[in-house]
């Protein structure tokens, strides 16, 4: 899918973000100008990117952000991480040869995030952006869900699919609790990992509210298995959960953007 306003131009684009999602399958792309107003959105296939795609990421910008699905992290309190014991963080996230190990703030959930982010499939986009930030598509997700996930006394499950992987965050009480990727081949191992985290967490009986965002719909088996588990399901509202202003054509659409567009307030 495209969408794209009428009066962007490339002149323009040099005070605007461009913010892009490298997926395992798809990637993402949107355009935010300075008054937090989305300007162009795309999901693509990089194997045959769309001659408006490749128009677009010719042009120039005033900031690039890379959210990269393909990631390994953990998580530290902020109030207990110490910089000397950088090399004792390290061994909670080995080295796999493919990524640099780098230290973000969650500063809404008072966390940092260890994370590697891997290169593969980035040589040409690294190349293209010399100056771009690369962040893990978890960071995104998080700050987008943090506003109303550290506001609510109930909990809330906000569930990002992408490609092969679902990401599952929990809050409660406002506090921030868990948040873990997991694979899943299919509708059935979508539910296993629902249902551990439900149990795991004791939300059998307490009707959590679930935001779904990424490759969801309505009609599909994946938001009728996580509709069995709460008690308020809905497709994720991107424009309220980032400030971001969207326009009317991409309410649809918005969900599938919630982690790449939470990347615009970022910092590394």
């Amino acid at each position: 899918m495209i969408y794209t306003t009428t009066d962007i131009d490339g002149q323009q684009t040099t005070d605007y973000t461009l913010l892009m999602g490298v997926g395992t399958e798809t990637h993402q792309l949107v355009v935010i100008d300075q008054a937090r107003q989305l300007k162009f959105a795309a999901s693509y296939d990089p194997a045959n990117v769309d001659p408006e795609v490749v128009q677009l990421l010719d042009r120039g910008f005033a900031t690039v952000k890379l959210g990269i699905a393909d990631s390994r992290y953990t998580f530290i309190p902020a109030d207990v991480y110490d910089e000397q014991q950088h090399d004792t963080y390290l061994q909670y996230l080995p080295f796999d040869g493919v990524g640099a190990t780098h230290i973000s703030d969650i500063p809404q959930l008072g966390i940092k995030l260890l994370h590697q982010t891997s290169r593969i499939g980035l040589e040409e986009l690294a190349d293209r952006f010399i100056h771009a930030g690369n962040y893990p598509r978890v960071q995104g997700l998080l700050g987008a869900a943090a506003g109303q996930g550290m506001q609510t006394n109930e909990p809330l499950l906000v569930i990002d699919r992408h490609g092969p992987w679902v990401t599952i965050s929990l809050f409660d009480a406002g506090r921030f609790l868990y948040c873990h990727d997991f694979e899943s081949a299919n509708e059935d191992d979508f539910t296993y990992h629902l249902l551990a985290v439900v149990n795991q967490f004791g939300l059998a009986d307490r009707q959590p509210a679930i935001h779904l965002a990424g490759n969801i719909d309505y009609e599909d088996h994946y938001y009728k298995r996580a509709a069995t588990y709460g008690g308020n399901v809905a497709l994720a509202d991107s424009g309220i959960m980032t400030g971001i202003r969207l326009p009317d054509e991409m309410v649809p659409h918005q969900h599938r953007f919630l982690s790449l567009l939470g990347l615009y307030p970022c910092e590394s």
